[in-house]
């Protein structure tokens, strides 16, 4: 049929069948033809279009920044991609908003201005200079090109000259600062007493039809998530080096050759003087300090005790009783500027003055002591750890690698590796998806446990890389689905479950009683507390940061209404274990700008200043995106606008 196809397709015939192909290619184009459409679309800014594409490049981005700003405490599932998808759908709708407004008001980035920005970042320099192999390579596996890249810097750029534009354009008032110091200060006078629920509860029994009904009602509360148990491999170089033999004649070598690790680091004895001053001093601030400075320092040349100076101008507390004393200082416990000049010193020598986030610092060396080199018999413990360490690192690559392979020959089981690699197999608790402990909390081990080849085929996992030297591999040998366990197995937490909920009902409606009768003006709260034997504290003044109460007590201080004179404001709130707060509040001081130091002012107007700025770019935001024609798909799992 084929050959028979062939030797007619020649002549009229092809180009008939070329006609065929052609005619629908014209009209509706090769995408159409192989069912290869247009990318979807998940929004649109005034006709511009954000694509589905784009939602799942920056969704990947922001799980990788979450990953990397909770290390450890990250868990995939509290972040479940619906959720992250509407917060992304959401931001670039704005950025499309702000770069249209950009481009409006005619906003620009010249050339020189982005190439000095691509200049300046860290990833694409090499001892401090550029390097064009970093930068084009950093280009080129993000998948863009240079042309694509430099113009994401330059849109970059202008969204930064648009928001610095507004926000940076708020001010903050004298008034304004004084304003928030009275009531960021404000403190109140707060007594309140504990209503125990426990306490109201004490001779109610339930029955057994009331927790089975409780128990049904709440069924998903005692739900077991999908869980499993695996076993598993671990390789890290302290596994490795535990199997590496020993002798003293290696240790001694080691030893000659790595003199330096063992040297114990100089010390040196010290005493300084402080001239404090803030890390966000303007010019005038740090000449002045700089001024005092010198004067001291002027006075110790000219013969006066250091001790007696210190003593008298130091505005370090914790030394200036102590004559500016710092007892013994071994490299790294300074910062970098202090360290350098007072490791530079001759002993008896006084420093110039010297500039820390602290402030400016006077330095005299009192005394000085090297460390020197133990002997081999009182490091022998340190030198063979290290050597053992160093053993482990060149054995684990190699012992990773087999690792690997070993696991994936024999899929369906460890033993064999952990036999030909001297390793021992480990077998975990029960976990879910929030991750077990130790090694098996890392994301990486959760989805490997819970992946289609491991779980469900009862594979072995691949090597999973938990930091540098650090890989495991593993396979599930239990598994249970998520199940609301029976009712005998969880009757006591459904006792617990319903006493403290019988226990919040009757101490919410104690405490409304005991609210009402307060505000009535028919008890005091002293009298209240006596009657009903309830524990209570205060009257004493509080701030809004205060630790001394309970955070629910607190927050409640500061909402209800300021108090009149003579009078007093009541309220109830409930606390944790069922319980109830009842409490008065009866006297307001506010806070006093007038012990603002110039300095404490100034900054506090520029935080202002700040905070400000924000919300006014934040409103601009809104006001944009509310004039803009959005429209969000269904499918992008937002609301449509």
């Amino acid at each position: 049929m084929l050959l028979e196809i062939r030797e007619k397709a020649q002549g009229w015939f092809a180009w008939l069948i070329v006609a065929f192909i052609t005619i629908p290619f014209a009209l509706w184009g090769i995408q159409s033809y192989l069912g290869v459409g247009t990318e979807p679309v998940v929004a649109s800014v005034n006709g511009e279009e954000i694509t589905r594409q784009q939602v799942a490049q920056q969704v990947r981005q922001l799980r990788e920044r979450l990953r990397n700003q909770l290390g450890a405490a990250y868990r995939p599932e509290m972040f479940d991609d619906a959720t992250l998808r509407r917060q992304v759908v959401q931001q670039l709708v704005n950025q499309e908003v702000l770069r249209q407004t950009a481009e409006e008001w005619k906003l620009r980035a010249g050339d020189e201005l982005v190439r000095q920005n691509i200049r300046a970042i860290p990833y694409f320099q090499k001892n401090g200079r550029f390097d064009v192999n970093a930068y084009n390579i950093a280009v080129r596996n993000q998948g863009m090109s240079q042309r694509a890249f430099e113009e994401s810097v330059r849109l970059d750029i202008v969204m930064d000259q648009l928001q610095r534009g507004v926000s940076e354009s708020a001010i903050a008032t004298d008034r304004e600062v004084n304003e928030l110091v009275r009531l960021r200060d404000q403190q109140r006078k707060v007594a309140w007493l504990r209503v125990e629920g426990r306490k109201l509860i004490r001779d109610y029994q339930p029955s057994e039809e009331e927790l089975k009904s409780y128990y049904e009602e709440h069924k998903r509360r005692w739900l077991i998530p999908e869980r499993v148990k695996v076993e598993y491999l671990l390789l890290d170089p302290d596994i490795v080096g535990a199997g590496i033999q020993v002798t003293d004649e290696a240790l001694r070598e080691y030893w000659r050759e790595h003199q330096d690790e063992f040297k114990a680091p100089e010390e040196r004895k010290m005493r300084h003087i402080l001239v404090a001053l803030p890390e966000s001093a303007d010019e005038e601030q740090v000449a002045a300090a700089r001024a005092r400075a010198e004067k001291i320092r002027q006075r110790l040349q000219a013969g006066e005790s250091f001790e007696q100076v210190a003593k008298e101008v130091s505005e370090d507390p914790g030394s200036r009783e102590q004559g500016g004393d710092l007892g013994w200082v071994s490299p790294g416990l300074m910062p970098e500027s202090f360290e350098k000049v007072a490791f530079s010193l001759e002993k008896g020598a006084v420093s110039e003055p010297v500039r820390t986030p602290f402030g400016f610092h006077i330095i005299q060396i009192t005394d000085i002591r090297s460390g020197g080199e133990g002997s081999f018999e009182k490091l022998k413990g340190r030198i063979e750890a290290a050597y053992r360490r160093q053993q482990a690192e060149q054995r684990y690559f190699d012992k990773a690698e087999k690792l690997a392979d070993l696991t994936y020959e024999n899929p369906d089981d460890l033993t064999s590796a952990a036999e030909a690699l001297g390793l021992k197999v480990q077998e975990s608790d029960w976990f879910d998806r929030r991750g077990g402990k130790g090694p098996l909390a890392s994301p990486k081990v959760v989805a490997a446990a819970f992946s289609e080849d491991v779980l469900n085929e009862g594979h072995n996992s691949e090597l999973i890389e938990l930091d540098e030297d650090r890989v495991l591999v593993l396979r599930v040998v239990e598994h249970e689905a998520e199940q609301i366990p029976p009712f005998d197995k969880v009757k006591e937490k459904v006792r617990q479950a319903l006493l403290q909920e019988k226990a919040r009902e009757q101490a919410e409606a104690e405490g409304g009683k005991l609210v009402s009768e307060l505000s009535g003006g028919k008890a005091t709260l002293e009298a209240l507390a006596a009657k009903g034997g309830w524990k209570q504290e205060g009257p004493v003044f509080i701030g809004r940061t205060s630790t001394e109460f309970p955070v629910p007590v607190v927050k409640k201080a500061f909402e209800v209404p300021r108090p009149g004179s003579g009078g007093r404001s009541v309220a109830g709130v409930p606390l944790n274990q069922g319980d109830y707060a009842v409490l008065v509040v009866s006297e307001v001081k506010d806070g006093d700008p007038s012990r603002l130091a110039d300095d404490q002012r100034k900054q506090e107007m520029s935080r202002l200043a700040q905070r400000k700025g924000a919300a006014q770019f934040e409103l601009l935001v809104r006001d944009l995106r509310a004039r803009a024609e959005v429209e969000i798909s269904e499918s992008s799992g937002t609301e449509a606008e």
